[in-house]
């Protein structure tokens, strides 16, 4: 198997990990403090692997421009309304529905981005809208 498929998973199983003590957390807390601890943390770690590796170079003004958008759809905006999801349906429902973010990543890769999907790749998005599809309509849920 390659690395990078290797890397995803471990990757995968980290945030899957991740659900489960933020949704605990969350218990006790509001999601906009988990949001603001996790931010923190994850600040923390990678502030020590940068000076750790010795540093990096001053990026170009694009590079910034293209990490603010991300870090405020993904890390802020994203993080947030995920963890008040999660919060209100627990991890069983909530984070299933977070597998259609391939969904709008094929969506927007064509229309922003002009790449071509593959026939594999269109059916592989319409398995992951049938799997959430299944997961929202299963009325034995069980919240605590």
């Amino acid at each position: 198997m390659e690395i990078g498929i290797l890397l995803a998973i471990a990757a995968a199983f980290g945030w899957g990990a991740g659900d489960v003590f933020v949704r605990r957390a969350m218990f006790g807390a509001r999601p906009e403090a988990v949001t603001v601890v996790v931010a923190g943390m994850v600040l923390s770690i990678l502030a020590v692997l940068v000076v750790v590796t010795g540093g990096f170079a001053v990026p170009e003004a694009s590079f910034l421009v293209a990490t603010a958008v991300m870090g405020l759809l993904t890390w802020l905006t994203g993080n947030l309304l995920y963890f008040h999801g999660m919060q209100r349906a627990g991890v069983v429902v909530v984070a299933p529905i977070l597998g259609m973010i391939p969904i709008f990543s094929i969506a927007l890769a064509v229309t922003l981005g002009g790449e071509r999907p593959s026939v594999a790749t269109l059916a592989g998005a319409l398995a992951i809208v049938t799997g959430v599809a299944v997961v929202l309509t299963d009325r034995r849920r069980v919240l605590r």
